[in-house]
């Protein structure tokens, strides 16, 4: 069934070879002998077997002889496993380490307002990523309309309506967080800082208008014949919008209430991943058996179980480590009053006879939740990419992916240190509530207030 076309060394360029009825394939020497084996075995089974019956069995051979060589050269094939997993070790180890790196400087160098403007960066760069998911499968030929444009707009609208929530604006003095601005210090802009105060009470309306302006431009732009995906498209969109926005808002909300409520969450995940992964890379499947989750083959009942043990030490003894007057003040004590004199919570200070600070048993039930239900957000985004074929979200961060990938279990995190801090920790009483509204009002609606409820 097949005559050679042209030879060539072994190890050279493929050989092509002409199949009946001039179909042309182009091997190397391996697919040949598959592809003579195929043509052998559909002989075989039928004596006079039709030709394409004859290149459907060869073509499925070379297509099996290319995966596995593809997954010898990827490192997917099973004799070269040992060596990748140690090799994917190390790229995570050491961009591990650089993200440390750029964690300390943030943290520790730039203070709350660089770890708020990057959380408020990296919402962008999350959309982007969960964005590309979709347009990679839906619009590869760009037949739907506006199709980036729309979700960008969604982006922007659902941003507005979260940083517009009362109970998630930041624990500040707007006014005063204004004037210590560098770039706003001793300039004409200041004088427009009250009217911009005033057209607050606008924003909720600016953000229904863009909403409502959404809305219509997405009904006008749905095209026939494509209805099914763009709708598709849009309630991925609104679930994407829902796993990041309102949640990287809270952790911004922490930030400013003290880096510690930011810190300590995040390094609790650290640890749980790190060490579920460790502890799945040596013990995996060695004493259970069972398969953890099907959604993520990978993940072993070991990991999980080894990884939440790991993560409860580190919430009893971390905070300890982490109660310093940077990490515990909040920005605007510390913007206020200086460092020095900034007043650290008495829940972060030791009990004289135990030598146990209240914070450390919060942190027990942080780290708790990081171990138990933090993961599952790993889980879903992992259930995205089976969805859509990815090994991960984007190739920013060798061995770790991208945003997406770095933070699925941050969202959640983030979300009940919120509720946590401000149930538990720091509640905000109505009094507390109404000095932070009056200290942002102009001294003359001050003297107003003073007014009205004086004797």
């Amino acid at each position: 069934h097949t005559t050679p076309h042209h030879t060539t060394p072994h190890h050279a360029t493929p050989h092509c070879t002409t199949l009946h009825y001039s179909a042309l394939l182009c091997t190397t020497p391996h697919e040949m002998a598959v592809t003579r084996r195929a043509h052998k075995k559909a002989g075989s089974e039928g004596g006079d077997a039709p030709s394409d019956a004859v290149d459907a069995l060869a073509a499925e051979a070379n297509a099996k002889a290319k995966a596995e060589a593809e997954a010898a050269s990827n490192g997917t094939h099973e004799m070269s496993k040992p060596k990748t997993k140690f090799q994917k070790l190390a790229v995570r180890f050491v961009t591990g380490g650089m993200m440390a790196g750029v964690l300390y400087i943030v943290v520790f160098h730039v203070g709350h307002l660089g770890v708020a403007v990057a959380l408020f960066g990296i919402t962008g760069g999350l959309f982007k990523e969960l964005v590309d998911v979709g347009y990679s499968e839906a619009n590869t030929e760009r037949a739907l309309p506006f199709y980036r444009s729309l979700q960008w707009a969604w982006f922007m609208v659902s941003m507005s309506a979260a940083y517009s929530l009362e109970a998630l604006n930041a624990p500040l003095n707007l006014t005063s967080f204004l004037k210590r601005l560098p770039f706003l210090n001793d300039t004409a802009i200041l004088k427009f800082v009250p009217m911009v105060l005033d057209a607050r009470q606008y924003h909720d309306y600016i953000s229904f208008l863009g909403y409502s302006v959404a809305f219509i431009v997405t009904v006008l732009t749905l095209k026939e014949g494509h209805y099914k995906t763009q709708i598709h498209i849009l309630s991925f969109t609104v679930l994407a919008l829902s796993l990041f926005v309102v949640q990287m808002k809270m952790a911004i909300f922490n930030v400013f209430h003290g880096l510690f409520w930011f810190l300590f969450p995040l390094l609790l995940v650290a640890v749980n991943d790190t060490f579920a992964y460790f502890s799945g890379f040596t013990m995996g499947k060695k004493i259970i058996k069972g398969v953890f989750l099907t959604l993520s083959p990978n993940k072993t009942w070991e990991g999980f179980i080894g990884g939440g043990m790991f993560t409860m030490v580190a919430g009893w003894y971390l905070p300890s480590l982490l109660s310093t007057k940077w990490l515990a003040c909040s920005y605007s004590d510390i913007a206020d009053n200086g460092l020095d004199q900034c007043v650290v919570a008495s829940h972060f200070i030791p009990d004289p006879g135990t030598g146990i600070a209240p914070v450390q048993y919060h942190g027990l039930v942080l780290a708790l939740f990081a171990s138990v239900v933090a993961p599952f957000g790993g889980f879903f985004a992992s259930a995205i990419k089976r969805a859509y074929g990815l090994k991960d979200f984007a190739t920013m961060i060798p061995g770790h992916g991208g945003f997406m990938d770095r933070l699925d279990c941050q969202f959640l995190m983030a979300f009940f240190t919120w509720v946590h801090l401000t149930t538990f920790v720091a509640p905000v009483t109505p009094f507390e509530r109404a000095a932070q509204l009056v200290s942002s009002l102009s001294p003359d609606e001050q003297a107003k207030i003073l007014a009205m409820i004086a004797p």
